[in-house]
């Protein structure tokens, strides 16, 4: 009788303990949503072997790029919601839900759970060292001298990041600019090199190493305190335009219901590998910066980024669908 009370309150506790008790007990999957060997999936590369180290488990990487990061966001969103998928996504989810909701096919407040930053992606305002302009402000006088004649570069295209800063900046500052979409780093830094057009609005880590040589001007960061390493570089706020700032980043999500106490573990173990001077420099080397905040925080931010890019998109009359 005693052994089988006891076999009945053991049961009774297996049941009772948090769904965090057992996990994880099998592999883990990060879902990507880029191809293989970019700064951002380097991140996740590095956040996945740490976090297998950690927890006793594998973690394997998942890349599913394509429909500018919503493949890899939609697997997320669909998966089980017990913790072992977590999806990386970036700010550009946030402009796509203000910008084209019916491309997204899933409920980001409902489906999607928020853990963590995991990088900031610092963006740049950068010349051709030979344009008639040295500055932020010489570029802003330039252009608004010149109506509707100067190009501007922006990468990844149309409704990315940098092209609702720039169209942003055109309702804020009295901008009559054209913007030129580029598919991606590569192009953009050709175009400017090659004078195809005299600026572009991208990532700083794609282009550190030219504006370290000289080879690329950049008029100012797209960041609230200076890059780290380019300490020298002006925020926008800093070259005279206060407000225009991009929160650009990547981060961890897991599926909606997710229970809060494996979305605490996550976002505590991803928190503290961030923070490991290893892990620090690696991504600090692909030019992004790490970067943390809690579940509260994210969701926050995020739903302020959505607000703010659908008014953008509204007051400038954009139309991507």
């Amino acid at each position: 009788m005693i052994k089988r009370f006891v076999a009945g309150i053991l049961l009774v506790l297996a049941f009772a303990l948090p769904a965090a008790a057992a996990f994880p007990d099998r592999a883990i999957t990060i879902v990507v949503p880029l191809p293989p060997g970019g700064p951002a999936d380097t991140v996740a590369r590095v956040v996945g072997q740490k976090l297998s180290e950690r927890l006793g488990q594998p973690v394997t990487i998942d890349n599913k790029p394509g429909a500018l990061g919503l493949i890899g966001a939609e697997i997320g969103a669909h998966a089980k919601p017990d913790g072992y998928t977590i999806v990386m996504v970036s700010s550009g989810l946030a402009i796509q839900v203000a910008t084209q909701p019916k491309t997204v096919k899933f409920d980001v407040h409902k489906d999607l759970q928020p853990v963590t930053y995991a990088v900031k992606v610092p963006m740049v305002f950068a010349a051709n060292p030979s344009a008639p302009f040295k500055t932020m402000k010489e570029f802003v006088d330039y252009a608004k001298a010149r109506p509707g004649a100067v190009s501007v570069g922006v990468s990844p295209g149309l409704g990315g990041t940098a092209h609702l800063t720039l169209e942003r900046m055109k309702l804020g500052v009295g901008l009559d600019v054209v913007a030129v979409p580029y598919k991606g780093s590569a192009p953009a830094l050709q175009a400017l090199l090659s004078n195809e057009v005299p600026v572009i609005i991208d990532t700083l880590a794609g282009m550190s190493g030219l504006i370290d040589d000289g080879k690329v001007r950049a008029l100012a960061a797209l960041t609230d305190t200076p890059p780290i390493n380019h300490e020298k570089l002006p925020t926008i706020a800093a070259a005279g335009f206060a407000g225009y700032a991009a929160d650009t980043w990547n981060g961890f999500m897991v599926p909606g219901g997710t229970p809060r106490e494996i979305v605490e573990l996550l976002h505590r173990e991803i928190a503290a590998i961030l923070a490991l001077p290893d892990v620090k420099a690696k991504i600090l080397s692909v030019g992004l910066e790490p970067a943390t905040n809690t579940p509260e925080q994210f969701t926050q931010a995020f739903d302020k980024a959505i607000a703010g890019w659908a008014k953008v998109a509204a007051d400038a009359r954009l139309k991507f669908e």
